[in-house]
């Protein structure tokens, strides 16, 4: 199929009026733009209220999915993917995504999964992308397991997860790396429901500037962005979010050390391990890292880790070197399978270089950001994760309250009514 064949349809159903069915339209829209680049549309109930923390200029679901990347095609869609619960413009095999609690999954329309109230957005984000991943799969003729589901907040047996609205946010962080998972993480933070964003405190890190070629996998980038500076996209973002920024426009050092008043809580998204060993000696009392799959056999793949004195992160990546350049070229047959499955554009575009799909850092992100609401919260949390979202589970970590003195909140979520419209923006 060509690039341009690739188009997808959204079906928002009456019921999806909560923030979590909000935040998997507009995390569906933005991230299945990048994939489907022939468009994507909104059909349904789109001209409902938006209820969404996320930080764009309306109160109407459907103008917020057209800043953030909807667009009309012509004909049918090549996929469609449901928000809700049942919609007669739904076909049977049509993917739905759903959320309950800290879960979140995909199955097909004619499944039966039942959605909570909606007050968690991270799981309404884990299950927008996870659905605009399966659609992507069938797109290639792939198998898809039905159903699929990610759990934000693994606990051991005989242990509940905290209530969304019980636990609280995290008030201080900075991030280091601002490429697609860095967007992806300052996604995840911004569709939290602060009471008082002013009461968050980021430090954005990154030296590079935004290219053409970011458009691909990350979602903070417009094509009017070309050319500036990564942490002046983001701190644009988050700025329009009313957390309290500040930038540091190049990369880190190995004579960095954090003062008292910085943030000692770090996110990273780097994509070098030699970077990641610096942190070690900066100062920071907890690290959540993130990395994602380099070649076109793991695209599919995140991990997130939990790093703190009793883990350190230098330790970790010990004797491992970073990939060299040529190494990340996708192997000669996954090389003629991606060109027959979307054309030598598509090849072209991904060879020599990450080939992360933006759906997968998106879920990466919201896993990362739950890691770190289990962390300020003083919950145990699974301290190492990884996983092909191709597979059924993660490989998983021992549970761990994570030792971070310097840890900062910014409260609890604010409760919003799960009724679009039902708050003024």
């Amino acid at each position: 199929m060509r690039l341009r064949g690739l188009t997808l349809e959204i079906v928002v159903c009456d019921d999806a009026t909560t923030p979590a069915a909000h935040a998997a339209v507009l995390t569906a829209v933005s991230v299945g733009s990048r994939t489907f680049v022939g468009g994507v549309r909104l059909v349904g109930a789109v001209d409902q209220r938006l209820n969404s923390a996320l930080p764009l200029p309306t109160q109407i679901l459907a103008a917020a999915a057209e800043l953030v990347g909807a667009s009309p095609f012509e004909g049918p869609p090549a996929q469609q993917i449901q928000i809700g619960a049942a919609s007669q413009l739904a076909e049977a095999r049509t993917v739905r995504a759903w959320w309950n609690g800290w879960r979140a999954g995909i199955g097909t329309a004619g499944e039966c999964t039942i959605c909570d109230i909606g007050e968690n957005p991270l799981c309404g984000i884990v299950g927008g992308a996870l659905a605009v991943g399966a659609a992507f799969d069938l797109a290639r003729r792939r198998a898809v397991e039905f159903p699929t589901e990610v759990d934000l907040w693994p606990s051991v047996p005989g242990d509940e997860p905290p209530a969304f609205t019980e636990v609280y946010l995290p008030g201080a962080l900075w991030l280091v790396g601002l490429g697609n998972l860095g967007q992806a993480f300052l996604w995840a933070l911004s569709a939290l429901p602060y009471a008082n964003p002013a009461d968050v405190a980021l430090v954005l890190q990154d030296r590079d500037k935004v290219s053409e070629e970011n458009w691909a996998t990350s979602v903070l980038v417009r094509s009017e962005t070309y050319g500036d500076l990564k942490t002046k996209v983001a701190a644009a973002w988050v700025e329009a979010k009313g957390f309290d920024v500040r930038r540091l426009d190049r990369r880190l050092l190995a004579s960095d050390r954090l003062e008292d008043n910085d943030p000692h809580v770090a996110l990273c998204g780097v994509d070098k391990i030699a970077a990641r060993r610096l942190m070690a000696q900066t100062g920071f009392q907890c690290i959540v890292d993130a990395g994602l799959g380099r070649k076109a056999s793991d695209f599919n793949r995140y991990r997130v880790t939990v790093f703190d004195a009793a883990r350190p992160i230098d330790k970790h990546f010990e004797g491992q070197a970073d990939t060299a350049k040529g190494n990340e070229i996708p192997d000669a047959h996954a090389y003629r399978r991606l060109q027959t499955e979307v054309g030598d554009c598509g090849t072209a575009e991904i060879a020599g270089a990450s080939v992360a799909a933006p759906h997968v850092s998106a879920i990466a992100a919201a896993v990362a950001v739950s890691r770190l609401i289990a962390i300020t919260s003083a919950c145990p949390c699974r301290v190492g994760e990884v996983r092909r979202l191709s597979e059924p589970k993660p490989k998983a970590g021992p549970q761990a309250i994570i030792q971070a003195r310097a840890v900062q909140h910014a409260g609890r979520p604010l409760r919003r009514d799960n009724c679009a419209g039902a708050e003024e923006r």
